[in-house]
């Protein structure tokens, strides 16, 4: 045993090192300015301003979802017929899915005029609530089936036929196979502009509809490295 051993004895401690930090400890007056808001953050942030302007925006479009009791009752009361200057009579009749017709009549003149709930898509000849509502089911993951539930847990019109909805799905998967090439596409060229050279860096993932790879239906992403598109 050394003699320095013997010096220390059995109930001997190490004293511990203080520490006197170091040369690559930051001063607390080199502070980064770091954006401590998260991306989620900022996206409710966003979405609520947007929100803000749609509120206060003076002009209306879309869909609404009213009783139409109340809207025909309420509109007759003011419906004046422009050729006799009498009350006219709002009516409704259903015409094709979601879509109604309504007419207004006048009875002492006999004037008669029409308009349709819903404008028609020129390129598919459809009516466009009938193409939402199927596109939006589907958005969800429900099909024809989940639509006459939702018609029915709503208080709503039958929605159009089975072959109906079958070519409606037709239209609206190529119209979505167009988007996404394009979409492909246009992130494509960006990450290639962005790196500046064809030898792009990407992240890819996929996932099937069943355990292993036997499976038919499946997806797969590929996200650029500089872009993340």
């Amino acid at each position: 045993m050394s003699g320095k051993a013997q010096r220390r004895g059995s109930d001997y401690r190490r004293k511990r090192k203080r520490f006197h930090a170091n040369q690559y400890t930051r001063n607390v007056s080199d502070t980064l300015a770091v954006d401590c808001i998260s991306a989620s953050a900022k996206k409710l942030c966003k979405e609520n301003y947007l929100d803000k302007e749609v509120r206060n925006s003076n002009q209306s479009n879309g869909y609404r979802m009213i009783n139409i009791d109340i809207l025909l009752s309420e509109l007759s009361k003011y419906l004046i017929c422009p050729n006799c200057n009498t009350k006219v009579v709002l009516k409704e009749k259903i015409l094709y899915g979601l879509v109604s017709e309504f007419y207004v009549e006048c009875y002492s003149c006999s004037t008669l005029t029409t308009f349709k709930s819903s404008s028609v898509i020129a390129s598919s000849k459809d009516y466009e609530v009938n193409t939402r509502i199927t596109y939006a089911m589907r958005t969800v993951g429900l099909g024809f089936c989940g639509i006459k539930n939702f018609c029915t847990a709503m208080d709503l019109p039958s929605p159009v036929s089975q072959k109906s909805y079958e070519r409606i799905m037709r239209k609206i998967n190529l119209a979505s196979r167009e988007v996404a090439d394009d979409s492909m596409k246009n992130a494509a060229k960006e990450e290639v502009s962005a790196s500046g050279s064809n030898e792009i860096c990407v992240s890819g993932d996929g996932t099937w509809k069943t355990r292993g790879h036997t499976s038919r239906i499946g997806v797969c992403s590929v996200i650029g490295d500089v872009t993340g598109k």
